[in-house]
């Protein structure tokens, strides 16, 4: 009887901040929604060809792989009334961005099962894809020959899917959606990042109506500014900024409506998580996991609820978060991270710790280990302030 009433009174949580928001929990950054629901549809119909690509930047826990979700579900269904699109959505791996060869045979393997469509496309594109023989027509190394062919160019591989399969179906446009670009190397003899920006132009110019979605980390720009600067020009950049009361508001108010859990949250509550977490959307998702962990079966989270959970809150913070990320960097890291915290100092300068000897260079390498923050020129800052607090206690 026990366990029958406690399964009766257990409610939901929506809160796992492992994964991506799905679109259907999706509940902010408008001003991005909108933008490209009316740049798609501009693209989608312009002839001769001029289609828009989109960069989706921020640093970790920002949301930008739940925005790529969502930007697909708006081309797919929202804008099916408008546009008839196809979107080819490809998550890279370290693996497969090795190098370029590496990433376009990978690339050309999965297109006919990582390829989506609008409704009313969907049956002829998915049996168009069946014709489409990778392997055979393009050249990729088969292990049944014996001498290697040379592998296909991508821009190739592409106008042939166009041309042959994605515009005799009725695609008006095709958005390829590659997420976590910043896996490629930044210095490679075959730059991915300008074979990119050649490849997708190259399509255009072939009137094949491609659109590049991608995601990064938001310092991969800042790098490839420096080495090949028209890269940056090629995209429309979301930079994702952390959340605001009324957006974090919306999201743990969506996650709770979607999951049918109706606890209700006061807004005092959320407006603490939000100035706790800085508005770190990964964070605020934690915070609110394990507020419900310790609340469950309260109809009504208030002040008092919050307060007695805090502590735990903390906590766990420290175990399962900012203690991997500590442990990602090397001893020397750690301890310059360590007086970094000690100093109390919302920014610092390399030229605060000579005494590390080599402090510029380690402090470029905890910002790419999105450890540290640029919060101007030469002026760094660590992750987040609860970040701080956690290493003062090691």
């Amino acid at each position: 009887m026990q366990n029958h009433n406690h399964n009766k009174n257990h409610k939901l949580n929506p809160f796992s901040p492992q994964h991506p928001a799905q679109p259907i929990c999706f509940a902010d950054r408008a001003a991005q929604l909108e933008y490209f629901k009316q740049t798609a549809c501009n693209s989608a119909q312009l002839d001769p060809p001029a289609p828009l690509n989109y960069a989706i930047l921020g640093t970790w826990g920002q949301g930008k792989t739940s925005l790529i979700y969502k930007l697909r579900q708006i081309a797919l269904e929202e804008l099916k009334d408008e546009i008839r699109c196809v979107c080819i959505y490809f998550p890279l791996s370290p693996q497969d961005c090795r190098s370029w060869g590496t990433f376009t045979e990978s690339f050309l393997r999965t297109v006919t099962s990582t390829t989506n469509a609008t409704k009313k496309l969907l049956p002829k594109i998915k049996s168009e894809l069946k014709k489409w023989e990778v392997g055979t027509n393009l050249g990729v190394i088969s292990a049944k020959r014996n001498v290697a062919q040379k592998q296909p160019t991508l821009t190739d591989a592409l106008q042939r899917l166009w041309e042959d399969h994605l515009k005799p179906s009725g695609t008006q446009i095709a958005f390829v959606m590659l997420d976590d670009l910043h896996h490629f190397p930044i210095k490679a003899e075959d730059s991915a990042y300008l074979n990119l920006r050649t490849t997708f132009q190259e399509l255009v110019n072939r009137k094949c109506n491609y659109s590049l979605v991608v995601t990064a980390q938001s310092l991969l720009f800042s790098e490839i500014a420096e080495i090949a600067e028209p890269v940056v020009r090629f995209f429309k950049r979301f930079d994702l900024k952390p959340f605001t009361f009324d957006e974090a508001k919306e999201s743990i108010e969506m996650r709770l409506r979607v999951a049918g859990n109706k606890t209700s949250v006061e807004d005092t509550v959320i407006e603490i998580i939000t100035e706790k977490t800085r508005g770190h959307p990964y964070l605020i998702m934690f915070a609110m996991f394990e507020l419900l962990m310790r609340t469950n079966g309260v109809q009504k989270i208030g002040l008092g609820h919050f307060n007695a959970a805090w502590p735990a809150i903390e906590e766990a913070f420290g175990e399962t978060i900012f203690s991997q990320k500590y442990q990602t960097a090397s001893e020397k890291e750690r301890q310059l991270m360590t007086a970094i915290a000690e100093t109390g100092k919302d920014s610092v300068s390399p030229s605060d710790f000579k005494n590390f000897g080599s402090a510029s260079e380690l402090f470029s390498r905890l910002e790419r280990k999105e450890l540290l923050l640029r919060q101007g020129r030469g002026k760094y800052s660590l992750f987040h302030p609860m970040f701080a607090e956690f290493l003062r206690r090691q």
